[in-house]
């Protein structure tokens, strides 16, 4: 991964490229050749000086910001190494069972070169870096987003990877201080960042972007949408003796299912979203994140409905029920609301807009297949995908819409 950049909560924290101009202009030597397409990459015009190019330190309020000429990545540790982790035990006979796999937290370790015009200048920028590396104000325990790029960006941002839940660890330190004859000081600084999820994800596939209209879907109907499930035939073992059948099992405590959840026919929109078996990765698995906004009404008997499609057919012809992968139930979505279901942090929320105050924010409770309890799903190899939205006709709105994207994500970059 590359050392060059950095961003944690939406904040530049590390910018190798940058760093490099305003220490040239103020004639400081530098002995690394650091990345030259990270401003294209982000979106930055070419780099003059802190002021004319608001750089991420810079405090009108605060003389010694100008002093601060960069902060320049040295090196990282942490992303090369898979947090997969298993733990056998051991039987009471030989050998053991290797147990279940299971991800820990990702440790990141970055040293960097603060470079500064003087002393002052430095005061102040391990000051702003200690914030810095605290994320976002705003932000909770669970930590916040960061970015960084898997090689020197060449052409767009397609090398940029994501993790998220990530907040510091251990706070910078000052390794080392360099004094230069210009007045200039090279600091060298350790700091150590956590993810709490460990995995690194890519940007969404390309051919998911778009939002599709759901007021304007096929109208379907009368139908149970939940017919499918009774429609698949499944293998039954074949080593039972007929004549001896098995002692039965004690029963086991119903499964918790939602109690509000619609059953029965009912008048659908529904819209078809395809993703072709050649868009997705032969190795990386993915994970779906759901947006809807509900638009000018409530919605009502809202379904996200994901089928496997190894052939690439057209979606209207996919009809095997045991292709099924999972379904997503939303009983109810108030109107002009905006829904997330985020595979990448698994967490869920609801956004209202609430005049005068702004945005209230809530957790909704989701549930699987007819109601069932609800499980992250995850696309593991490229079989194609047909998803399905439906939602109640008279409880969809002309101007409801909705999109799944789908993120590739990986153990080690």
């Amino acid at each position: 991964m590359l050392a060059d950049y950095l961003e944690l909560a939406g904040n530049e924290v590390v910018n190798s490229a940058r760093a490099a101009v305003y220490a040239g202009a103020r004639g400081v030597p530098l002995q690394c050749d650091p990345c030259p397409g990270i401003a294209d990459a982000i979106g930055d015009l070419p780099y003059v000086d802190p002021v004319t190019d608001g750089a991420p330190w810079y405090d009108p309020a605060v003389p010694e910001s100008l002093g601060v000429l960069g902060v320049l990545g040295l090196g990282v540790a942490g992303f090369d190494s898979s947090p997969v982790t298993r733990e056998p035990v051991q039987l009471v006979g030989e050998g053991a069972a290797l147990g279940p796999l299971r991800r820990q937290h990702r440790e990141i370790a970055y040293t960097v070169l603060l470079i500064t015009a003087d002393d002052c200048a430095l005061s102040y920028g391990l000051e702003w870096l200690s914030l810095a590396l605290q994320g976002s104000a705003c932000g909770s325990c669970a930590g916040d987003e960061m970015c960084v790029f898997s090689c020197c960006p060449v052409e767009g941002d397609t090398e940029l990877r994501h993790l998220y839940d990530v907040g510091i660890l251990d706070g910078p330190q000052v390794t080392e201080t360099k004094y230069l004859s210009t007045g200039a000081v090279l600091a060298t600084v350790t700091f150590t960042l956590a993810a709490g999820k460990p995995w690194i994800y890519h940007d969404p596939l390309p051919s998911l972007t778009d939002w599709v209209p759901l007021g304007v879907g096929d109208v379907v109907g009368p139908v149970d949408p939940d017919q499918v499930y009774q429609q698949c035939v499944t293998a039954e073992p074949c080593a039972a003796d007929p004549l001896c059948p098995s002692p039965p099992l004690p029963p086991s405590p119903p499964a918790p299912k939602s109690p509000c959840y619609p059953e029965g026919l009912g008048t659908f929109r529904r819209s078809l979203i395809s993703v072709s078996p050649l868009s997705q990765s032969a190795w990386l698995e993915t994970v779906p994140v759901l947006e809807v906004r509900a638009g000018a009404q409530d919605m009502r008997r809202l379904i996200v409905r994901f089928w496997v499609n190894p052939q690439g057919n057209p979606c209207a012809d996919v009809a095997d029920p045991c292709n099924v992968c999972t379904d997503i139930n939303i009983s109810y979505l108030p109107a002009g609301s905006h829904l997330t279901i985020d595979g990448r942090v698994r967490r869920s929320v609801v956004e209202c807009q609430q005049i005068p105050v702004g945005t209230a924010t809530s957790t909704p409770i989701v549930y699987g297949p007819q109601g069932s309890t609800f499980t992250w799903p995850t696309f593991s190899c490229p079989t194609g995908l047909c998803i399905e939205v439906w939602s109640d006709a008279a409880w969809t709105a002309g101007d409801a819409t909705a999109r799944v994207l789908l993120v590739p994500r990986a153990d080690v970059g």
